[in-house]
């Protein structure tokens, strides 16, 4: 069994809307965290990892429109001057995000841990599942960090554009009109991952790579998938969002994709999208 379905079944056990954050109240509360054996990069620093874990929880509030106001972080390390410079960086982001950084706990373990817990003000109630006749719209960067992944050590502009994104990541991508917001995921573990997600009940149909010419001219250069790249991916932490058809899309947002009636599908090309984005005990 894979993390998602266990995931889904603990919710269904729990009675749990699946969502990117819980909701309470007027309340979004989001708890993300990784270990360093599976998820710091050989190019990240200790800070950099402190970071990248606020900015993975900043960017699931974020794309429920929900503002981050607090934040609290457990950090499990071996060393004590590891946990400083991950502290460190959580500081940094914290005041990168605008969010108060509040406390939380310390352990001693074999490697980093690092989990984070934020809460934030809930406009809106934001859930996964689109509905037919929807758009799907997104700021069309993705392919940037599977060739980071990949070809990390090469100095080429669109692998330092990857590493960039990867290193400390910066959600701070403009929101579109809630009023025409049905649906919305993030994507940190692939574009693949976000889309089969949302297709509950629905079919989506992808019309174009949300990507730019200088990815696809590099998988071309380099011998790569410019589809795998695009949609087996992660860590981007680039929005999708669910709009209504009537809806005015304006820029860095394009629309990629559409939604239809159907069985919880993805299509590209006539075809059942073979990718499934990133998980953990696959």
């Amino acid at each position: 069994m894979g993390e998602k379905a266990f995931l889904k079944g603990l919710l269904n056990i729990l009675g749990v809307e699946d969502n990117d954050v819980v909701y309470i109240d007027d309340l979004a509360i989001k708890l993300d965290g990784s270990a360093a054996s599976t998820s710091k990069l050989p190019f990240q620093t200790w800070r950099d990892f402190g970071w990248r874990n606020v900015a993975a929880a900043v960017s699931d509030l974020r794309v429920k429109f929900a503002a981050p106001q607090f934040l609290l972080a457990s950090v499990t390390v071996p060393s004590l001057e590891v946990a400083r410079e991950i502290i460190e960086g959580i500081k940094e982001a914290s005041e990168a995000f605008s969010v108060k950084y509040v406390g939380g706990d310390l352990n001693q373990g074999v490697e980093a841990v690092v989990d984070v817990a934020l809460l934030g003000k809930a406009q809106y109630r934001i859930g996964r599942v689109p509905r037919p006749g929807d758009l799907l719209i997104t700021v069309p960067y993705f392919g940037y960090t599977s060739i980071a992944y990949r070809l990390w050590q090469i100095d080429h502009p669109a692998v330092l554009r990857g590493v960039e994104m990867l290193k400390r990541p910066v959600p701070n991508w403009p929101l579109p009109s809630p009023e025409c917001v049905t649906a919305s995921m993030d994507s940190s573990d692939g574009l693949a991952d976000v889309l089969w997600t949302m297709a509950q009940g629905v079919d989506i149909i992808v019309r174009e790579l949300p990507t730019t010419e200088e990815v696809i001219r590099f998988a071309s250069a380099h011998g790569l998938s410019v589809e795998e790249l695009v949609f087996n991916g992660g860590e981007e932490y680039l929005p999708v969002f669910a709009v209504r058809p009537h809806c005015t899309v304006n820029p860095p947002y394009v629309v990629f994709a559409e939604v239809s009636q159907g069985e919880g599908k993805v299509w590209w090309r006539g075809e059942v999208l073979k990718w499934k984005g990133w998980s953990y005990f696959a």
